[in-house]
């Protein structure tokens, strides 16, 4: 009430910012005292599920994380070097690339039909939850060789799950270490700015929070945008069944296509992901479960190919066309739909993808 300027009766269920904030401050705290703050003799942590901070003592000759992920006889030390590259690429990608995009994104105020789509979710009277994909999920779900199911995920249970599928001591060690952080991909980043423009313009909240920070009854009751891939946001799959194309992941060899199911003149029954060549993005559009707000799905094939649903979703010319293929007139709100884009991958981005499908779904 006294920080945030929230009145004593305000509803928790709707308005998340609290919990949101003291989730980053955990995971703050978590990375000041495994990195920087890897020497101090008194660790300051808050439990998952509580709001109240512990204080206790680092344990003695307890080594810092540098020191020991950067062993030269760790096992897992290729995994983790990948890693770190991959970190430091992303980051030097960022400024350039959102330096790019910024001069090819016009004002707010010149794209009337992204504005009046977005006004649909955003100005609807619910709370919105921009939720961002969860990179390091994908990293340990492909060490242990399984896909995490939604409640072993949003009970963080990642330390079983690393018993149970890793016998080996050095990669369960690894795998419970990294899997402590949730960074997200960069397309999400992108679509976190745009979206906060629109919102902004039209002076109303929109939280921006991990996928590893979503609830099961949050989703299903207020308006929450989904970012990224079935195995990089679980929370993908409570839709998945009610879709016109439909993910469908198999593990071994490892691979990804969207099934269509129910092919109209023209499509292909199924559409499978070339990897690092090209790819898929489902952008779905649907009411929560509870319908009592909406669903924003935009879900890739890869981390990659969900930049192509994030600039469709924000391009006027996008949106224009769609508008035009769902027989919209002037004025007429969006209805509920699904569009299936097909993405070209160079060199880790997405140059171009074409319209493949799309689903006008009944109110």
């Amino acid at each position: 009430m006294d920080v945030l300027g929230r009145p004593p009766d305000y509803d928790t269920s709707h308005d998340t910012l609290v919990r949101v904030l003291v989730s980053q401050l955990r995971k703050k705290l978590h990375e000041h005292f495994a990195g920087e703050g890897r020497d101090e003799p008194l660790i300051i942590e808050i439990p998952k599920g509580s709001y109240v901070p512990v204080f206790r003592p680092r344990p003695e000759g307890f080594p810092g994380i540098e020191a020991e992920l950067l062993k030269p006889a760790f096992a897992a030390r290729p995994l983790l070097a990948g890693m770190l590259a991959g970190m430091a690429l992303v980051g030097l990608a960022w400024g350039t690339y959102s330096a790019v995009q910024a001069k090819r994104q016009p004002s707010a105020g010149g794209r009337p039909n992204v504005e009046a789509f977005w006004g649909q979710i955003l100005g609807n009277g619910q709370a919105t939850d921009l939720v961002m994909s969860d990179v390091n999920l994908l990293e340990f779900e492909n060490l242990i060789g399984h896909s995490v199911p939604l409640p072993e995920y949003e009970g963080h249970e990642f330390d079983q799950l690393a018993e149970q599928y890793l016998r080996n001591p050095d990669q369960r060690a690894l795998a419970k270490r990294f899997i402590n952080r949730a960074p997200t991909a960069l397309p999400d980043a992108l679509m976190a700015r745009d979206l906060g423009v629109i919102a902004a313009a039209r002076h109303v909240p929109l939280n921006v929070v991990s996928a590893r920070d979503l609830s099961s009854s949050v989703a299903a009751s207020q308006n929450i945008i989904l970012l990224g891939s079935f195995r990089g946001n679980p929370w993908v799959g409570l839709f998945e069944d009610q879709l016109a194309f439909q993910t469908d992941y198999q593990e071994t060899p490892a691979s990804v296509r969207f099934i269509n199911r129910s092919p109209l003149p023209g499509e292909q029954p199924w559409y499978r992901a070339e990897w690092r060549r090209s790819g898929y993005c489902r952008v779905a559009y649907r009411p929560n479960l509870k319908r009592t707000g909406i669903t924003m799905l935009i879900s890739g094939s890869d981390v990659i190919s969900t930049e192509a649903g994030a600039r469709f979703s924000t391009s006027e010319e996008w949106m224009r066309q769609l508008r035009q293929k769902l027989g919209l007139k002037a004025g007429e709100p969006f209805p509920y739909f699904e569009v299936l884009l097909h993405t070209k991958i160079v060199n880790n981005t997405v140059p171009s993808f074409d319209l493949v499908a799309y689903r006008p779904h009944k109110n």
